[in-house]
């Protein structure tokens, strides 16, 4: 009975330990986030504002008025732009506006490199992706910023403060107070009424 009685404790201990370990190491991916997030998109904004490549650009949320954000009740502090940087330029000449639908092709990572999602497996053939169809209306205020700039055939690296994209608050796999990092290709732009067609 003894024996049985510690073989059960030293069984307990042990599952804690593991338990434990778990939690300290995703503790440890996640520790600081916020600041972490914090600090990452301010180094983005400094190299932005640099521009020294003369291939990034910094948007202000489509959603916010120009002459005074305030008057929406935002936090001073609240970082409202998102920062592109251009990798390739299509042959495209309009943008979409927000009542279209889109096709893009994209990536996104946390700020650790965990992927999140995809349109795409392996390395980028245009000949080959079908890119997702998205109303501009229903994604994220960063992305549709972002998007409403770019032409068909245009592929930027954009990143997202959370302020932009899912908030405070967990969504999914992603931690609340999360910078988003997208890689995206504009392949299609639809506007209302239009039927989006399925990607050949």
């Amino acid at each position: 009975m003894k024996k049985t009685l510690w073989l059960l404790c030293a069984a307990v201990i042990t599952s804690c330990l593991f338990a434990a370990c778990d939690e300290s190491s995703e503790a440890g991916e996640y520790a600081d986030w916020r600041n972490r997030n914090q600090r990452f998109i301010d180094s983005i904004a400094a190299v932005a504002e640099e521009n020294i490549d003369g291939n990034w650009r910094i948007y202000k949320s489509f959603t916010l008025p120009a002459d005074n954000p305030n008057d929406l009740g935002l936090v001073k502090d609240v970082n409202d732009y998102v920062y592109c940087h251009i990798e390739q330029r299509g042959t495209g000449t309009e943008s979409p506006i927000f009542t279209d639908s889109i096709r893009a092709n994209y990536r996104v990572w946390l700020i650790n490199d965990v992927l999140i999602d995809q349109s795409f497996r392996g390395e980028f053939n245009p000949d080959i992706s079908v890119p997702g169809k998205f109303a501009m209306n229903s994604t994220i205020v960063g992305w549709t910023t972002a998007l409403q700039q770019m032409h068909v055939g245009d592929s930027w690296t954009i990143y997202i403060p959370y302020s932009m994209g899912y908030g405070e608050r967990e969504s999914g796999i992603i931690p609340g107070y999360s910078t988003l990092k997208y890689w995206v290709n504009l392949a299609g732009i639809y506007p209302t009424g239009t039927v989006v067609p399925d990607w050949q």
